[in-house]
């Protein structure tokens, strides 16, 4: 009995050594794999972390170097010359910057900081390397100022393109061991910036990674985190490879991380320690020992402890798939349905059904699902389209082996509301046979309604623009049309009026209205051409303005004396107003602000039949840009209007009303559109008010830069008593109120025969006035004949003046028989009135009568004695321009393109050419070429780039651009090649005499 419980005994034993040995053993592989585990695990964080923060510091150094080269670029900006850079002027810009601080280094190496201090950095990598034009970074152990290590970005400082300096920013030690300082469960590590052999730049905080000057010194070839030698490390430091490997060093032992920088040849060490490995190892142990001494108690406990672990890791597996499962919901939210459709057997399976109802149901014969959907489908198209692309033939066919998935786009009508919507039909391949076929395929279904509706709207809207470009082409080729006519009827006229010169040459009066008309014809083709141009350049966008000083009557009185004739031939009647005009001298684009007003007030013109009227009024509103006066321009007619359809494309490029009673109208459609974009280049405003049959009123308001005008003596004025006759009373008013505003004392009559009465009444009783004012054209007795019969009632001291808003030259001679002493325009301005009321009243002998004619302007001009260059290579106009300049008694000589005329210049002493004119398009040298190389030579630079004496007179003398570039830019273009003024062709006779008195 006792050798059988003996038995048992021992068997009790072994069975429980066996399970000593057991657990014992497990504990072993317990601890190796754990062992195993962390140091994998914390290989894998330390390969994270550095990785990351090699991204910041690259991030870092990025920006850092941006902003050092952006310091320098500012600091440029403000720079005048060389000798102002300075630290002082840098370090207003670097305190916006992270650097501890900031270094500007002279050509010399003199190196000042913005803390006042100073030094030499001749032996600084910054310095050879800016200075050289290099930008970069560096490290430097001891620094120029504080001795300590630092790391520096530099850039060179350039000015007009050369370097005058270096600018460089450093980050001390201090800065770059917080920076470095990195945290591994709670125990502060180190982390090394080192060059790619392996020298430390930078390193953390912690105190024990001052002692490391190398990183491959830590090296421990006895670790087990790695197997590389140190021929290994080395070379992965130099080729700016990643690697792990084990250290020791004076403060401990553990793992190191190494890897380059993305974009600099630095790299980032960071270690380890086996502390924390130890620590988290010892943790691990522990709770085995635990375990051990728990499995050691009782099987038991050791079953029970399993049990748990199993259970544990079914929780864990169950949340992983309770994610998962979260995951997949969140991805067939995007979906509204999916089905497996297997083609082998014919059968379908909804997985989600969201949308159908219960006629359908979840799975079944793949049949059943093709003729359900297909009585769904929006259109028959779809339909037709969908029931060939649901064939389990059409799917095998299309999704082959190399076809990862099929989509398929229809519309589908909701049968109770009847709402469309677009859906996308997606398949993809889940079984294939052995030849590649498929047999089953998942099908999902998502709405696509919103992207489908934008992609319809981008599809309308480039259909829109494509129909709107084919308008535009349309319109411009209808334009090239009408302008074949129009350019051709004027043409015709000169060539057939140059004709009719030539039969009746003996005829000087047939002959000289020939030229007249020619003239006509020619002014108003040249019109047609500059519409044209000015439209390229608008469309081009290089359409500019010009700023010169001019005055505004001169302006308004250039405009009517060009429209004045076209008004006279038919028959119109034009009215002229002004109010509140207070500042009469401005700066702006007088050009610009004629065109537009001869493009709007021609149109009315054309556009207002015989006996009509076309009206003008000018008013000065209060003007909300300091400086600036804000000027309304109304324009108003009694024409044929437009209607409401065309207002609102009047200022379309190419359009013209298709109405029968302006087709036989000539121009280019162009007017308009030009009109409103120099309105636009003004910050102006233009407005269009229009009723068919009834007449058009253009409305334009533009603001002005004022600029001081001439200071008048007015006390001459003051209390003198006028009188005023004009059938319009608004006109009247508006004459007394200016001459109230001199001083003056004015009555105003209706009439002519008013205005006789009231000088005889004066004279009865001794109350004399000073000037009469007569408006020419009254109803009943005119202008000239109240003059007439008032000069016999008055001396012939007392001035008789005629105010007109029509040319009256015609009427001159017949005006001065009967004593009238001067004309005036209308509008009445101030400037003018004042101008002519102190010629006759102060000189007493009445106003000069200017010339009419051009032929008078040429021949009252006398430039004897000063030589002209006249460059020119087109003969004809060449032969032209020495005609007329040889009018004005200027001696003449020729060159044919700009290297001859700066040949001739060269070639002749100083002084012997007075003025050049230049053409611009010129074969061998043009004119901007030309004028630059004039002026070259001034500072001894002759052609060729060869060295001649320095001619002073070539900077001095006057050149004159003369050309048929006659564009805002085309001026510019020409004062910036050395030129000093700009005429454009064809040539304008006052212009011409006008320039010549001005240069000699």
């Amino acid at each position: 009995m006792s050798g059988a419980n003996e038995k048992v005994k021992y068997g009790r034993v072994a069975v429980i050594l066996l399970a000593a040995v057991v657990v014992i053993a497990a504990f072993v592989l317990f601890i190796t794999m754990n062992n195993e585990r962390i140091n994998e695990q914390n290989a894998k964080y330390l390969q994270g972390s550095t990785e990351q923060s090699a991204r910041r510091i690259d991030e870092w150094m990025t920006d850092s170097q941006t902003e050092i080269r952006l310091l320098a670029s500012m600091y440029e900006n403000t720079l005048s010359s060389a000798e102002e850079a300075s630290i002082d002027g840098i370090e207003n810009l670097a305190v916006y910057t992270k650097f501890d601080y900031v270094t500007y280094s002279t050509l010399d190496g003199t190196t000042y900081d913005d803390r006042g201090q100073e030094g030499n950095a001749q032996d600084r990598e910054y310095y050879t390397q800016g200075i050289e034009g290099n930008s970069g970074v560096c490290a430097m152990g001891e620094s120029l100022f504080y001795g300590d290590l630092s790391v520096i970005f530099y850039t060179p400082l350039y000015y007009e393109g050369e370097v005058i300096g270096v600018i460089a920013g450093a980050y001390r030690e201090d800065s770059m061991e917080s920076f470095l300082s990195t945290y591994f469960f709670g125990e502060q590590t180190n982390t090394y910036l080192c060059s790619r052999d392996g020298a430390v730049v930078a390193h953390s905080s912690a105190s024990y990674s001052n002692d490391v000057e190398n990183a491959q010194d830590l090296y421990f070839e006895g670790g087990t985190s790695s197997d590389i030698s140190r021929a290994d490390l080395e070379a992965a430091f130099y080729n700016g490879t990643s690697v792990t490997f084990d250290y020791r060093g004076s403060a401990g032992s553990g793992m190191a991380y190494v890897m380059q920088l993305p974009n600099y040849d630095w790299m980032l060490m960071r270690t380890f320690p086996s502390t924390i490995t130890d620590a988290m190892t010892a943790r691990a142990n522990i709770a085995g020992m635990v375990f051990v001494g728990l499995v050691a108690l009782a099987l038991v406990a050791v079953a029970a402890y399993f049990l748990v672990q199993t259970i544990r890791q079914r929780s864990k597996l169950l949340s992983e798939s309770e994610h998962a499962t979260g995951i997949v919901n969140s991805s067939l939210a995007l979906f509204r349905r999916f089905a497996v459709i297997d083609l082998a057997h014919n059968t379908y399976e909804y997985l989600k059904d969201d949308g159908i109802k219960d006629d359908l149901p979840r799975h079944g014969e793949y049949n059943m699902f093709r003729y359900y959907w297909q009585t769904r489908f929006a259109s028959e198209e779809d339909a037709e389209a969908m029931k060939v692309a649901l064939t389990p033939e059409y799917i095998r066919e299309h999704l082959t082996a190399d076809v990862p998935y099929l989509h398929l786009e229809y519309r589908l009508a909701d049968p109770e509301t009847g709402e469309v919507s677009w859906n996308q039909a997606s398949m993809i391949p889940l079984t294939r046979d052995s030849e590649g076929t498929v047999q089953s395929v998942l099908m999902s279904v998502q709405d696509v309604t919103d992207v489908k509706e934008r992609e319809i709207e981008t599809r309308n809207a480039l259909e829109d623009a494509f129909r709107e470009a084919e308008r535009a082409s349309k319109a411009k080729s209808d334009f090239l049309n009408s302008m074949s006519h129009d350019i051709r009827t004027p043409m015709n006229s000169i060539m057939g009026l140059t004709a009719i010169a030539t039969m009746y040459l003996d005829d000087p009066e047939r002959v000289k209205d020939c030229l007249a008309k020619i003239t006509t014809s020619s002014r108003h083709l040249l019109g047609l051409i500059n519409e044209v141009l000015d439209m390229a350049k608008i469309e081009s966008g290089n359409l500019g303005l010009t700023e010169e000083d001019f005055d505004l009557p001169e302006t308004v009185e250039s405009l009517l004396s060009i429209m004045t004739p076209q008004i006279n031939d038919k028959k119109l009647e034009l009215k002229v107003e002004i109010a509140d005009i207070q500042h009469e001298h401005v700066v702006g684009d007088p050009m610009r602000l004629q065109q537009v007003f001869v493009n709007i007030m021609g149109n009315s013109v054309k556009f207002t039949p015989e006996g009509g009227t076309v009206s003008l009024r000018i008013k000065e509103l209060p003007s909300r840009i300091k400086g600036s006066g804000c000027y309304e321009f109304t324009f108003s007619d009694t024409g044929c209007g437009m209607s409401e359809d065309f207002v609102k494309k009047v200022f379309d490029p190419f359009t013209r009303a298709n109405d029968s009673r302006v087709t036989k109208v000539e121009g280019t459609g162009l007017g308009m559109s030009i009109v409103r974009s120099v309105v636009n280049l003004m910050n102006g405003t233009i407005d269009v008010q229009s009723k068919l049959g009834e007449g058009t009123t253009f409305t334009v308001t533009v603001y002005m830069k004022l600029r001081e005008g001439d200071e008048h003596d007015l006390s001459r004025f003051e209390g003198l008593r006028v009188l005023v006759a004009d059938d319009e009373v608004a006109a009247c008013e508006a004459a007394c109120e200016l001459l109230r505003s001199v001083g003056m004392e004015p009555d105003y009559v209706l009439s002519g025969d008013e205005a006789v009465e009231a000088v005889r009444r004066a004279v009865d009783e001794a109350r004399d006035y000073v000037a009469i004012i007569l408006d020419w054209k009254m109803p009943g007795k005119s202008g000239i004949e109240a003059a007439a019969e008032i000069r016999e009632i008055v001396s012939d001291d007392l001035p008789i003046i005629i105010l007109s808003a029509y040319d009256w030259t015609a009427v001159e001679q017949e005006a001065r028989a009967v004593g009238v002493d001067a004309f005036i325009s209308k509008p009445l301005f101030r400037s003018r009135l004042i101008h002519v009321m102190k010629g006759l009243l102060e000189a007493g002998d009445g106003a000069e009568a200017e010339p009419v004619s051009e032929y008078e302007v040429l021949a009252q001009s006398d430039f004897s004695g000063h030589r002209v260059l006249l460059t020119e290579d087109n003969s004809i106009a060449a032969a032209i321009a020495l005609d007329i300049l040889g009018m004005t008694g200027v001696e003449v000589e020729h060159a044919e393109n700009g290297r001859l005329a700066v040949e001739a210049l060269l070639d002749h002493e100083p002084g012997y050419f007075d003025f050049v004119f230049m053409d611009i398009q010129m074969p061998v040298m043009n004119g901007y070429q030309a004028a630059s190389a004039i002026r070259a030579a001034a500072q001894g630079e002759g052609l060729d780039g060869t060295t001649i004496d320095p001619r002073p007179d070539l900077a001095e003398i006057p050149i004159v651009a003369l050309t048929a570039d006659a564009f805002a830019d085309d001026v510019a273009r020409a004062r910036a090649a050395g030129m000093n003024a700009h005429m454009s062709k064809p040539m304008e006779i006052e212009l011409l005499v006008k320039t010549l008195k001005e240069w000699l």
